[in-house]
């Protein structure tokens, strides 16, 4: 039919007909369809047809900047009220389950505000409000007073102040509880009043069954020491910012644990009164009290054991495993449209492990990964190292044929491998400086790189980290000036390992307050030093981390939109 008339006529049998493949799941006859419509001339109600449809299957395929270039058409987003009501409620579902992945939570929330009110089920409208609340959890709290200050709608301003306010309290349940109760009674007639978020109702069942005493298992002599020491003064400076401002605290034991017997020293602590045990720290520890029979009270171990299954309900597992890191970068690098990975790993454990959890979440996504051979700590010439990985040596071998074959000079350009779209940088700063600028220098410089936190070391250093220009990584928030909070800091100075400890032990502290909402409520978040804390299986702490990048040598939020060939 379509075949046989003119636009606009032809444009709407050709938007029917994507509609029936699609409804066949036949989706690639569904966008030869929609590939042949001429959208600048139809009406907006079958713009919207066309845009929701192309939308759903562009992001059932994870082509998610396809997606977003459709759902930002400009004619649909000035023309809303000519949707019908099922359109609207699409268009707005569809840009903030967007906008989440891509890391836009601010516009997301935007969107799903608009759905909510659009909606008259109260089920429909609560889902949508515990959307709006994750995404919430994703945002600084320097982007959310900022974003409070200039915005004019004010059913956003009332969601921005809630979780500024909830983000304040954030390390005491019951005074998280008193404020948003004072919000509620300010903001009564506001939707968040009316369906509050259900990790927020659900915090007030657990105001009543807070630990009253804590006790600590940590090295505190000994190879780990110093680590112990670290983590220490990260927990006990949470307990003394949350006396500071009125919180009362729970009673603190503190345990040397090195060469002790963990079970014993578990025992130990329950008999002094203690109704959470944080600790221990060394893996081997934490081991011994996976295997005990029963755990009287809950255990919150500082390390992951990944070979021995977690059978225990009341223990749970907290640490800065860099697979966390790994599999949010490919996450991320799936979302900005990349499908083949240069791996640049060093010779170590620590690069080893990384590249495994790295593969395993990419290989479930179907995406395709070259190694390389793993670099020495200690080398010195990255450039005939990196020669290999790229195939320098490969084109420099076609253009020494083909000199060869028509017997005179060839005037050509070395090319690079033309496999992959992204490299997965492990490396240190020292390794990092020389790695990039040699990429860069082997044609490689159009290559997105992607990189674990370790590139970064943790203070400003523009000088030499310019040399790091443009590569992204994982960071914890208090490492990233524009994110970073300045109420709890160490008392000396510490070197990045022992910073990041810290930074630990404050999370570990505030933890003790939420684990069983955590548990509880697995897709709830809260903000913490190390990054953003939610409960994974076997009750694994996961830390979800903000993107990075170096600019001109420093530190910034990584921006949301990043551009891709991958339409």
């Amino acid at each position: 039919m379509a075949a046989g008339k003119q636009s606009p006529e032809r444009d709407s049998h050709l938007i029917r007909a994507a509609d029936l493949f699609a409804g066949e799941k036949r989706y690639a006859r569904a966008e030869e369809a929609l590939k042949q419509v001429n959208a600048s001339l139809i009406d907006t109600p079958l713009l919207a047809r066309y845009t929701l449809l192309y939308a759903t299957i562009a992001l059932q395929d994870e082509r998610y900047y396809l997606a977003r270039s459709l759902l930002n058409n400009e004619q649909l987003a000035l023309n809303v009220g000519e949707m019908g009501a099922g359109q609207k409620r699409t268009w707005h579902q569809q840009r903030g389950e967007l906008y989440a992945l891509l890391g836009d939570h601010l516009l997301s929330v935007q969107e799903y505000s608009q759905l909510s009110a659009l909606l008259d089920d109260g089920t429909q409208i609560a889902a949508v409000h515990d959307k709006i609340w994750r995404a919430l959890g994703q945002v600084s709290e320097q982007m959310l007073g900022a974003a409070a200050r200039t915005t004019t709608d004010q059913t956003l301003v009332g969601w921005y102040q809630l979780a500024l306010y909830s983000r304040e309290a954030q390390g005491d349940i019951a005074r998280q509880l008193d404020q948003i109760a004072a919000w509620r009674q300010k903001n009564s007639q506001h939707p968040a009043a009316r369906v509050m978020p259900t990790s927020l109702q659900r915090a007030a069942e657990a105001r009543g069954a807070l630990p009253q005493s804590l006790a600590l298992l940590l090295p505190l002599s000994g190879e780990l020491a110093s680590a112990g020491e670290a983590l220490r003064d990260g927990i006990l400076a949470a307990y003394y910012d949350g006396m500071a401002k009125g919180v009362e605290p729970p009673a603190v034991r503190i345990y040397d644990s090195s060469g002790s017997d963990p079970s014993a020293l578990y025992d130990r602590a329950v008999q002094d009164g203690a109704d959470l045990v944080i600790g221990p720290l060394a893996k081997e520890q934490l081991q011994v009290l996976m295997t005990r029979p029963i755990l009287e009270v809950p255990l919150l171990g500082l390390n992951y054991v990944d070979d021995i299954p977690n059978t225990h309900p009341n223990l749970y597992q907290f640490g800065l495993a860099v697979g966390d890191e790994t599999r949010q970068l490919a996450d991320r690098a799936w979302i900005h449209g990349r499908r083949s990975a240069l791996v640049i790993r060093p010779d170590t454990a620590w690069g080893s492990n990384a590249l495994e959890t790295f593969k395993q979440r990419w290989d479930q996504k179907g995406g395709l990964l070259l190694t390389t051979t793993p670099y020495r700590t200690d080398q010195l010439d990255y450039a005939t190292f990196l020669r290999s990985s790229l195939l320098l040596s490969d084109s420099q071998e076609r253009a020494a044929r083909l000199q060869r074959t028509l017997g005179k000079n060839v005037s050509y350009l070395p090319r690079r491998r033309q496999d992959v779209d992204m490299v997965f940088l492990l490396a240190y700063p020292e390794q990092g400086r020389q790695l990039k600028p040699t990429l860069d220098f082997l044609f490689a410089g159009d290559l997105p790189v992607y990189a674990t936190s370790h590139i970064y070391g943790g203070s400003a250093n523009p000088s030499q980290d310019q040399d790091l220009d443009d590569i992204q990584f994982t960071a914890m928030p208090w490492t990233i000036p524009a994110l970073a909070e300045s109420d709890i800091a160490p008392h000396k100075p510490l070197a990045t390992a022992y910073r990041n400890l810290f930074a630990m032990g404050v999370d570990a502290y505030r933890l003790h307050q939420w684990l069983a909402l955590l548990k509880a409520l697995p897709e709830t978040s809260i903000q913490g030093r190390t990054g953003s804390l939610a409960m994974g299986p076997e009750n694994r702490v996961t830390r979800t981390q903000p993107l990075a990048a170096f600019q001109a040598g420093r530190v910034i939020v990584a921006p949301t939109v990043v551009g891709t060939a991958y339409q």
